[in-house]
């Protein structure tokens, strides 16, 4: 199969990270292309950076989906981010926060998340009440890092997740853990011995879905609310994604 992963936002480093985890995790017979958003914020942290990289998005998805099965979204924020993605996209589109989740719920009961922290922590709690899983999420536990920190020393991201982890599930009863960002990824693997519950890739969950959804032969929705754009006249926009959304 053929996987399209979009980076919504600018930085090639963080499309490299979520694209080793990805490669990694998936069969030998599935190919993954992976393209970043040609314009818009190098991270996402607020509502408006994930507003213009929601536009950039679509402008990836127009360019780079053709001759793909499935699309993965690499962003743990969803509202803003992919909802008009998956809309538009006219084969099944996922973003890694939500499979993420999705995976946690067959693994426990109570969920914890560890988040980069403010000011993104806000979008991560309406990304768990759009998921409908508020009340599974017993906690998000801010890891109190950022991107660059997270990649660039390894040793201190990991000892700082492990000891939140713990925390998450002896304080909180947490049964699994998802960790909710995109500069976190290959963090799971190195944690996973360390921690008494599962630890949750979500690049890893939506890879292994996308590869469900394509050996089910599952096609992505044509009624209801992610069915086929309405291809009423847009202006200012690129050709492919003008051409997107006239449904062409």
């Amino acid at each position: 199969m053929h996987i399209l992963f979009l980076n919504p936002n600018t930085s090639d480093a963080m499309a490299e990270i979520m694209a080793m985890e990805a490669r990694r995790i998936a069969t030998p017979d599935t190919r993954i292309d992976v393209a970043s958003a040609p314009f818009g914020s190098e991270y996402i942290s607020t509502r408006g950076e994930a507003v213009v990289a929601g536009h950039a998005l679509l402008s990836a998805l127009a360019q780079n989906f053709d001759g793909h099965d499935v699309v993965i979204v690499g962003a743990f924020i969803l509202p803003a981010v992919t909802a008009a993605a998956k809309e538009m996209c006219p084969v099944p589109l996922m973003a890694t926060g939500e499979a993420g989740l999705a995976a946690a719920t067959l693994l426990g009961q109570s969920i914890s998340i560890l988040s980069i922290g403010s000011p993104a922590r806000r979008m991560t709690e309406e990304t768990v009440a759009a998921t409908g899983l508020a009340e599974r999420v017993v906690s998000i536990r801010d890891i109190g890092l950022t991107g660059t920190e997270l990649t660039q020393d390894q040793a201190r991201a990991d000892a700082t997740a492990i000891a939140l982890a713990k925390a998450a599930v002896e304080e909180d009863r947490a049964d699994v853990v998802v960790l909710g960002a995109g500069s976190m990824e290959g963090m799971a693997a190195r944690i996973q011995p360390d921690l008494p519950v599962p630890v949750i890739s979500p690049v890893g969950a939506a890879v292994c879905m996308a590869e469900m959804i394509y050996r089910l032969g599952l096609p992505k929705p044509a009624a209801g609310s992610y069915s086929k754009p309405s291809g009423i006249a847009m202006a200012g926009l690129d050709p492919a994604l003008t051409k997107l959304f006239r449904g062409d």
